[in-house]
């Protein structure tokens, strides 16, 4: 009986040498994040590439212009007969310039601009400087397009009370 609680307690009291490799476990692990990869707003500043003398793609906390361009492309390229990056990064431009006639559009209190072409079932939201943050096919378009303008409704009917309150 005696043994069973030496023992007992033997387990439940951690090593000494399992705490420090604990310890220094998340430490190493930080130091060699940071390391190798950016702060996401650092990532975000990054020079962006022009195409065609504008930049591809907006920047973001997720990602560079490139790589949110690339994400994009990977995602909704084919559904827009895109060749390749540039291509579609063209059609985005095109598309969010020059949108077709009955492009509905709503813009963010950032000022970001959502447009939805009921026609052809395209969703794209441009930054104010005029950079694509996205531009998709949503499956159910009209669902969709309703969706976001409700939600940004909501955003700002509880901003408004926000600052009523203060």
């Amino acid at each position: 009986m005696g043994l069973a609680l030496i023992l007992v307690a033997a387990c439940e009291r951690s090593s000494a040498v399992a705490q420090k490799d604990e310890a220094s476990a998340p430490t190493e692990r930080r130091e060699f994040a940071s390391a190798e990869s950016p702060r996401s707003e650092d990532r975000a500043q990054e020079p962006v590439r022009e195409l065609d003398g504008e930049p591809i793609w907006s920047a973001s906390r997720r990602g560079t212009a490139e790589e949110n361009a690339q994400r994009a492309f990977e995602r909704n390229g084919e559904t827009f007969g895109a060749r390749n990056l540039d291509d579609f990064v063209r059609k985005a431009h095109a598309f969010v310039e020059n949108p077709p006639a009955g492009t509905e559009r709503v813009t963010r209190p950032n000022g970001d601009t959502l447009l939805y072409d009921p026609k052809g079932t395209v969703f794209a939201v441009v930054t104010k400087a005029g950079s694509p943050r996205t531009m998709f096919k949503p499956d159910d378009g009209a669902a969709y397009w309703q969706e976001q303008k409700t939600n940004m409704d909501r955003r700002q009917a509880s901003r408004g009370e926000r600052s009523r309150a203060e």
